[in-house]
């Protein structure tokens, strides 16, 4: 009789332990493997591997970091420095990185897959990104030349360029001139050297679309949310080149308010490569 009390007891603890260990104990316990920060950043070969790096908190806190390495070279700590925009809780890493400029010591030529490794509160992660050199990945020609093309805004317009050797991914920038001299910006990309301005990427009112074509590599936008593995960090890390761009003349009745004063349009604002590849990872990872 004792011996079953006991059992009786063993059992019961054992049961109650199975039923506290609901499905919620169970997300606790995967998200150790969770990354504890993510990246935003680009590196390149001029010819020599150059990365400008931030890494943010997966949360509140910004991850402690020991080490980092691009390739073999460790990356110099004394250049790190820890950024805030409003507050602590805002604070992010910024790591730059570029090798000596002696050509005959670089490691990695334009086309090569740099690896980023860091190390920190006890985890690991490494990235892969297929390299390029800004100064020659640029595209050629893009058709229609600038200002050859006249559509209206509820028409569409095919683009061609040159292949960029070593690119995977094309940024798509689509900045169209309002009437009231505002710019309205679009972010799209492709996988070939064509892209199709339609109707639904051309706002009401806008005289004129300006479409800049940015070659990069990186994870695909769309299916591979980050090109880290491991359990430290996650996030993109890209590699862009120099864009090219032509203008497109929009041909459309204007919606201006009665009494209102077409205006000359200002400039459009300065398009940078990094930023333009970056708003596509932005439209994507939403």
């Amino acid at each position: 009789m004792r011996k079953l009390t006991i059992t009786s007891v063993l059992l019961g603890l054992v049961l109650a332990f199975a039923a506290g260990c609901s499905d919620d104990d169970k997300v606790t316990g995967s998200v150790q493997t969770t990354p504890l920060g993510y990246t935003k950043g680009q590196i390149g070969a001029t010819p020599m591997t150059s990365m400008n790096l931030e890494i943010y908190g997966n949360g509140a806190v910004t991850p402690n970091l020991d080490s980092m390495k691009i390739g073999d070279s460790l990356v110099n700590q004394l250049e790190w420095t820890m950024n805030a925009d409003h507050w602590f809780v805002d604070s992010y890493w910024r790591i730059p990185f570029i090798e000596d400029g002696d050509t005959s010591t670089n490691q990695y030529d334009p086309g090569d897959t740099a690896v980023i490794s860091v190390w920190g509160e006890g985890r690991f992660s490494s990235c892969r990104v297929k390299l390029l050199d800004p100064d020659l990945s640029r595209i050629m020609f893009v058709s229609p030349a600038s200002l050859a093309d006249t559509i209206t805004s509820d028409d569409s317009d095919t683009l061609y360029w040159s292949k960029v050797e070593q690119a995977d991914y094309y940024a798509i920038t689509v900045g169209c001139r309002h009437y009231s001299s505002v710019w309205l910006f679009g972010y799209y990309y492709s996988t070939d050297n064509s892209f199709l301005l339609t109707a639904d990427m051309i706002p009401e009112s806008v005289t004129q679309c300006d479409i800049a074509i940015t070659p990069f590599n990186g994870p695909d936008p769309r299916t591979d949310r980050t090109n880290w593995t491991g359990n430290l960090l996650d996030g993109v890390v890209f590699s862009p080149g120099a864009f090219s761009y032509t203008s497109i003349v929009i041909s459309t009745p204007l919606l201006v308010p009665k009494g209102a004063a077409l205006q000359n349009s200002p400039e459009r604002p300065s398009w940078n490569p990094d930023e333009m590849v970056a708003k596509v990872y932005e439209q994507y990872l939403k």
